[in-house]
């Protein structure tokens, strides 16, 4: 019978791959690095220093688009006199989803 695997806690497991039982790599930039004593704090410390900031910009250009793609349905709304039910059909759905497959479209609601 195999010993029990311990679970992978820290969050920043979500960042990197375990290659080896003493070895991990980064999945943003493929560094490797050694991994001993069950310590998570070069993985931590690598990912604060390289790309935490990345993320962060990442994050703000997705909340930003997602901002303007709003305001643009809304010009849409109210400059062609549209009925805030278009935001629910089918048609105009499939077609924003066709420009931007990630953008949620507002609801009425």
């Amino acid at each position: 019978m195999e010993p029990e695997r311990k679970r992978k806690v820290s969050a920043v497991w979500d960042h990197f791959d375990l290659l080896t039982a003493n070895k991990v790599k980064c999945c943003i930039c493929s560094a490797e690095f050694f991994y001993t004593n069950k310590s998570t704090s070069s993985m931590l410390r690598h990912y604060r220093v390289k790309h935490e900031n990345e993320e962060e910009a990442t994050r703000t250009n997705t909340e930003s688009r997602k901002i303007a793609l709003d305001q643009a349905v809304l010009n849409f709304i109210i400059k062609d006199c549209q009925p805030l039910s278009i935001v629910e059909s089918e048609g105009f759905r499939g077609l924003i989803q066709v420009l931007d497959p990630s953008y949620v479209l507002p609801t009425r609601k």
